[in-house]
Formats: structure tokens, sequence, C-alpha cells
């Protein structure tokens, strides 16, 4: 194609304002996306939470009445108890000295003493009495009771990043070919489908089906979303614009332990968190495409249009030399346009994605950055989730502790700004992961007595990796070509779903390792990966790529 002119976006955007009122309701509208997008992936914590339940004792528990009572003040000669922990042994009861005591016509002869059973043998039951007033979840619903079958409940979480494993890829080939706004709302109105289904789930097959095709379709929602958002700022507005975005995330996550808090029924809980998802068919006429996007993929004429919106309701104008400008790209390829920077002066004939992935497939310095990018994306995904949903561990109300461990992300956000512009983006990601992987490994050695040192280490834990994930994404969007950059970036989210593939399974890690062993290795990887992301290339205060080559030269001394 003959080489006629270049568009610059990021100039386009100062002409129509930066980060003018258009942009705020923009980033409000999607941001509601992400706050539903918490939902899909954090709402097993609840449904798959181990219940309070203890073994039916016959003869003590009374089979004629209609509500057993959980705590009786016999239990303790029944049940093992550990003293330590303050827990009776859910699977297990003493065995009896005379079994044969127990009869219809003289149950009177047996009294639930410390006579009566033989403290000194336990065997497991198979009939059980639940905590009045408890919550529900799957483990009544689906008969999932005691250790031998606990992967039933950690395998489900699993299975949900391994349906956002999948789908990221996809979703992000979807996202670069057919736009961003597509695969944000069919996603979340699939995913909010497959959500309420899944409250309706007559067994557990169908559970575990669903949850699969629930985390599929919303698991390129987020990043779409973050894309999508970002790409609509000016460049010294980036790093707010995305802080404001990733707030919407841990406000979600809190929505989700608020409202299981309340409900307490898995079945209610998953229907009304997601009906609301069922109103984004709704914002199809709300949310207008990526402008940046738009010209990318060549359509010239819904991008004049919505560039021409938004400078009005900016109250800015669009100067009549961009708008010729875009008409004689227009002209020239309606499909495949030329973008490149104006400061560069240089200037290379723009591809379709395909040729722009193969391009980027043959460069060592992309090749070799995708894959510390993908890694740093498994370690963050693995202690970020891991934190999570290890927060009810916390000594007092699990609820609370897992709202709080959400909660806490804010703050970190909006020091993701001072600490992002004023140090850059390698520095903090490097420091941000060594301050985690020190807080690990001082949580795995202060004593249990000490609880409010071990809840202040472990909100701290939880506040340096979520900045280290918020400058993640932030810098993974900065680092590759915007006719690629939601292929790429879905390429590294799928591998760091790696990382909360693993994270639902520390509590088996425990099992067999001790329970120092989730901290040890969220401290371990979380200093390998922090120590690798200084080979990555500083992008501070350097115009997004738009090219594969422009994205080559991140990092040169001259660019």
């Amino acid at each position: 194609m003959k080489n006629t002119g270049t568009i610059d976006i990021d100039g386009l955007l100062e002409e129509v304002g930066e980060f003018g009122k258009y942009q705020k309701l923009y980033i409000f509208f999607l941001g509601l996306s992400l706050l539903f997008t918490a939902s899909s992936t954090m709402s097993f914590v609840f449904t798959t939470g181990d219940m309070n339940y203890r073994c039916l004792i016959n003869g003590c528990d009374s089979a004629s009445e209609t509500e057993v009572e959980y705590w009786p003040l016999w239990l303790n000669r029944t049940v093992p108890f550990d003293n330590d922990d303050h827990r009776l042994a859910k699977c297990l009861q003493y065995v009896r000295h005379n079994p044969d005591a127990i009869n219809k016509t003289n149950q009177h002869i047996f009294q639930c003493d410390d006579s009566d059973f033989n403290k000194s043998l336990s065997v497991q039951c198979d009939e059980f009495v639940f905590e009045s007033g408890g919550e529900t979840t799957i483990v009544s619903a689906f008969n999932i009771f005691c250790k031998n079958n606990k992967w039933k409940l950690t395998i489900v979480g699993s299975l949900n990043n391994i349906g956002q494993f999948f789908s990221l890829p996809i979703s992000g080939f979807l996202s670069d070919k057919y736009g961003r706004k597509n695969i944000i709302i069919i996603g979340n109105v699939l995913a909010a489908t497959c959500g309420i289904l899944r409250g309706l789930s007559i067994n557990y097959t169908m559970f575990l089906v669903l949850e699969f095709f629930d985390a599929f379709f919303s698991g390129g929602v987020y990043s779409a979303t973050f894309i999508m958002g970002i790409g609509l700022v000016g460049t010294k507005h980036r790093v707010f614009a995305s802080t404001v975005l990733s707030a919407y995330y841990p406000i979600g996550e809190a929505i989700v332990g608020i409202l299981f808090w309340y409900v307490q029924d898995w079945r209610k809980f998953l229907i009304f968190l997601n009906l609301p998802g069922l109103c984004f068919a709704l914002a199809y006429t709300i949310i207008p495409e990526s402008v940046r996007w738009m010209i990318t993929a060549g359509k010239i004429n819904e991008a004049i249009e919505e560039l021409k919106y938004i400078s009005k309701y900016n109250g800015k104008k669009l100067s009549e030399e961009s708008l010729k400008k875009l008409e004689m790209f227009k002209s020239t390829n309606e499909k495949e346009i030329e973008i490149e920077e104006m400061t560069t002066k240089r200037r290379t004939t723009s591809c379709s994605s395909q040729q722009a992935f193969k391009r980027a497939i043959t460069s060592k310095r992309i090749i070799l950055r995708l894959i510390n990018c993908s890694f740093c994306w498994m370690i963050n995904t693995l202690i970020y989730y891991g934190l999570s949903m290890s927060s009810g561990s916390i000594v007092g109300n699990r609820y609370g502790n897992y709202i709080l461990c959400s909660l806490v992300e804010i703050p970190a956000l909006f020091l993701v700004i001072k600490i992002m512009n004023n140090c850059g983006r390698r520095e903090s990601q490097c420091a941000t992961l060594l301050v985690c992987s020190s807080l690990c490994i001082s949580i795995a050695f202060v004593p249990k007595h000490a609880v409010i040192l071990n809840v202040l280490l472990y909100l701290i834990g939880k506040f340096s990796i979520t900045i280290s994930f918020v400058i993640l994404y932030m810098y993974t969007a900065e680092m590759f070509p915007t006719e690629i950059r939601h292929s790429l970036l879905g390429i590294c989210s799928m591998f760091g779903r790696l990382g909360s593939m693993v994270a639902p399974q520390t509590p088996l890690l425990v099992t067999y390792f001790g329970e120092l062993s989730p901290l040890l290795l969220f401290s371990g990887s979380a200093l390998l990966s922090g120590l690798l992301a200084l080979l990555f290339p500083e992008t501070l205060n350097k115009k997004m790529p738009d090219t594969v080559l422009e994205a080559e030269q991140i990092g040169n001394s001259n660019s």
C-alpha cells in the first residue's frame, strides 16, 4: 500500500479531550462491567465453603426432633475435640462401649456420658447434623463431606480458572478482530445466564459444567474493558483511568461477601448475584466501540462519527486537518490502515492482526518480553487469589475478613498513581513483588497468638500484591502494540490463570507439606518474579505503541 500519511491517535484524543466528561462517563459504565466480573471469579469462595457439621450420634440425638441441636452439652463426650483450635471432628465419633444398649424401648439406659464411649477409639460416620441457622453451600446439596471429598470443593475454583484459561486467548483474538464492545456485552450476558442456571443445579456435575462456562464467557471481559478504557484517554491520564477502573473489581469482590453474608444460601446467592448481569444486553446502544480499535481496524466512518461526538460532549472541536487525514486513509484502504506516532518520523505499512501477530512471534525481543510477562502474570495471580481465598482463615468473622481483604485493595490502587508516575513501571513492579515476598515469609514465622500482627501483615501483603497486579495490567498494555494488544495481553493473562488454578488447591498443599507451605511458595515465587521484572523496558511517559515495530523500539536509548 502506498504510504500517504500517518494517524496519531493520541494526537486526535488531545483534540477531542484527553479526559473530559465523555471519558469519565465512559469509564463509569465500563466500571460496572468490572464490578460484575468479580461475581464470576470469586463466587466459588462462598458456594464451595465448608459448612459446620458433626456426626449424628444415635441414642443421643433424638430422631423425632425436627431440628437436632448442633452443640449439646454432651457433645465433647461423643466426638473428638481439638482444644487448641476449638474445633470438633466433623466426621468422627467415639466408639461405644455397648452399642446394643440403644433401643427404642429402653433408650434411657444410654446416658451419653463418659462411661458410654471409648475415647481412645474413633470411627467414621455417614450421618450428619448441621449447625442451625448457618450457611448452606454445595457441601450439603451434593453430599460433599469429610476430608476424602475435600478435593471436590477445591476443584471448583481450579475449574473456574481453567475456563478463564481457555477463554482469554479466544476472547483476545475475537476482541481484536470484532471489537471490544461485543466481548464485554455478550460475555457478561452469557456469564450471567450460566450463573443463574448454576444456582438451579440439580447435581454436582451440572454445577461444575456451568462453573466452567460462566468463567469461559466472562474470562475476556476484564481485559477487554480495561483496554477499552485506557485506550480512550490521553497518555497523561492512563494511570488514573486504569486505577479507577481497577477499583471497581475489589468493590465487586466485597459485594460478593456482603451478599452471601446476608443470604447465606448458595442457590439464592447465585441467582441474586447474576440477575443484574442480564441488564448488559440493554447496554448495546449505550456503550460505544473503542475509537482506537475502530481506527486500527479500518472502520474510519464509525471512528469519525464517534470522535465528533466525543469532541462535542467534551466541548472541543475536531480540526478539519484531522478529518481530512482520516478521510484520506478511508479512501486509500478501508480495511488496512498505517498508524504510527508523529514524533518517530518512521513510516511503515500497517498490516492485519494476523500479519502483526506473525511478525511479533518472529521478534526475539517481543517473544522474550512475552515469556517474562506471562511468568509475572502467573505469579501475581497465584499470590493475589491465594491470599484472597485464604482470608477466611484469619482470626475473626470470615465474612468481615474477606470484605476487609477485598477493600484494602482500593487504597492500594490509588497509591499506584504516585508510585508509577514517580518511580516508573519497572522499578515499581520489582519493588512491590519484593515487599510482598518479605511479608509472606514474615507471616509464616509470626506466632499464632499475635493476632493483630498476623492480620496486619496479611493485609499489607494483599495491599502490595494488589499494587503489583495493577502495575502489571498497565505495563502489559503499554509494552505491546494496539493491533494485537488484546491478543498478547490475553496470552499473558492465560498463563496467569495457571497461577490462579493452583491457588484454590493451597488447602490441599497444607495437608501434605504443612501450614507454612503456601506462604513459603508465595514468598519464593514473588522474589523470583520481582527480580525478573527488571528485564522489562521502561514505559513511563512513552506513547502506547500502535505497531509491532514501535513496540520493539520501546526501551531503546533513543526511543
